[in-house]
């Protein structure tokens, strides 16, 4: 008797399972509304980002985002029209952006961030204290392996 075994075209397992339900009902991949604004996942992390650091280049931006350069720069433009952010030419190096937020980008900033910090308030108050700890342990141990490791392709 042979007996195969089947493949799924994905991994399958009990963790990649669970990583892929709370991407998918996180909605993390899609723009949501925050404090009543729309915005995507890239640009919640560039106001975070911005936020803390006031200023940044488009490079220190990319590499803070995990994002490509010229990702980034649609990313910019997107969040200049929406009227969030200023890019001017670096005075010492011409060939950079620098990025900052403006009064309105700020303020999204602080909204979204509200936004957040409240819903991650309700989520994790329906977990234990040691369902809690397990699970920043977790995430901490996922988030330093990801660190170390470049994904197929770049």
């Amino acid at each position: 008797m042979h007996h195969t075994t089947q493949r799924t075209a994905f991994p399958d397992d009990g963790l990649s399972r669970l990583l892929q339900l709370l991407v998918r009902t996180g909605r993390l991949l899609e723009p949501r509304e925050y404090g009543g604004l729309r915005v995507s996942p890239s640009e919640v992390f560039a106001l975070g980002e911005l936020a803390d650091a006031g200023t940044l280049s488009q490079q220190e931006l990319a590499a803070r985002l995990g994002l490509e350069k010229s990702t980034v720069s649609r990313l910019a433009a997107g969040m200049e029209r929406r009227g969030w952010l200023s890019r001017d030419r670096d005075p010492a190096n011409r060939r950079l952006y620098r990025l900052r937020l403006t009064g309105d980008g700020l303020a999204a900033a602080h909204q979204v961030g509200a936004d957040l910090r409240a819903v991650h308030a309700g989520l994790f108050a329906g977990l234990t204290e040691t369902e809690r700890e397990g699970l920043a342990l977790g995430l901490a141990g996922l988030a330093r392996v990801l660190a170390g490791h470049v994904p197929h392709g770049r």
